[in-house]
């Protein structure tokens, strides 16, 4: 079986507009390194469907790059189609294409003494810290990205004054669990995940299982689905979705309730800023590299 590999240097503002666009060819994940020297770019990587015709997908993403698909508000386009973004195209195995994105995955110390470890990477636990192994046969990002880490810092700071076996910890967009794991080795006791992805509800299943943590996983919308309120809210996700979210998860919060948000790269920050400031009051906000991370409650 064949996989057609696809990746994409672009402006990082760009980054959830590219990904947008890759959706369409694929539910396998996306690879995001940084590109060396030049911290305003990213390259995105994605595994298209290997039914696909890997010229169409070509001449598809070209047409509407250069037609305007990536703008900012005044118009203007974040990637000049010709000048600063590449694409390449390769056709890869099966083998190749799980080799490419997990050689990308190791260990990290996301918390003193808590280590998130791939399934597939060996960990030499000498100093008996705790190990969270997660497994995926997608692509997915660890503590090693700033904003796993700052939401697992945050998580750790605001949880510990709170009653733990009476808290509920709802995670939005929980992807691999990574974030209720951590949350469950903390000491909460209720963790509930949300994705619309079945895909990624489905491996937060697995690897809560596997690490012997009980979750409610939920793939589902928000709004509708999950039907309780949570004191402590962790969304992991992007400016866009964010915008959509914030008034949902505030009629999931509790009046006391802590929400925290990740996901914010510096060239949307004015843009969430509105967002925010109209229903939430900011506690912490912490930024590492490019990415903001808040602490919140609701004003």
């Amino acid at each position: 079986m064949q996989w057609i590999e696809i990746s994409i240097v672009c402006e990082r503002v760009a980054t959830d507009e590219v990904t947008t666009l890759f959706d369409d060819y694929t539910d396998n994940g996306i690879i995001e390194e940084d590109v060396e020297d030049q911290p305003n770019l990213i390259k995105l990587t994605m595994y298209a469907y290997p039914s696909l015709d890997m010229d169409m997908i070509k001449t598809d993403l070209e047409k509407r790059l250069a037609d305007g698909s990536i703008a900012g508000e005044s118009g203007g386009h974040y990637c000049d189609p010709l000048l600063s973004f590449m694409m390449v195209y390769n056709a890869i195995d099966e083998s190749t294409w799980l080799n490419s994105w997990q050689q990308y995955i190791e260990p990290t110390e996301i918390l003193p003494n808590i280590v998130i470890k791939p399934a597939w990477q060996e960990y030499d636990n000498v100093d008996n810290k705790t190990v969270i192994e997660i497994d995926s046969d997608i692509s997915f990002g660890t503590g090693a990205h700033e904003t796993t880490r700052t939401c697992a810092e945050l998580l750790k700071i605001y949880s510990a004054p709170m009653d733990l076996d009476k808290v509920t910890c709802l995670d939005i967009g929980t992807g691999t669990g990574i974030l209720l794991l951590i949350a469950a080795h903390l000491g909460i006791k209720k963790l509930v995940g949300i994705d619309i992805e079945e895909y990624a509800a489905n491996q937060a299943k697995i690897n809560c299982e596997n690490n012997q943590i009980r979750a409610e996983i939920i793939c589902g919308d928000l709004d509708t689905d999950f039907n309780e309120i949570a004191q402590l809210i962790v969304a992991n996700l992007t400016v866009d979705p964010l915008k959509i979210l914030l008034p949902q998860i505030g009629r999931k919060l509790d009046e006391q309730g802590i929400l925290i948000i990740s996901g914010i790269i510096d060239d949307r920050y004015d843009e969430i800023m509105p967002y925010i400031k109209k229903d939430w009051h900011i506690i912490e906000e912490r930024v590492a590299g490019p990415w903001h991370t808040f602490a919140l409650k609701k004003l």
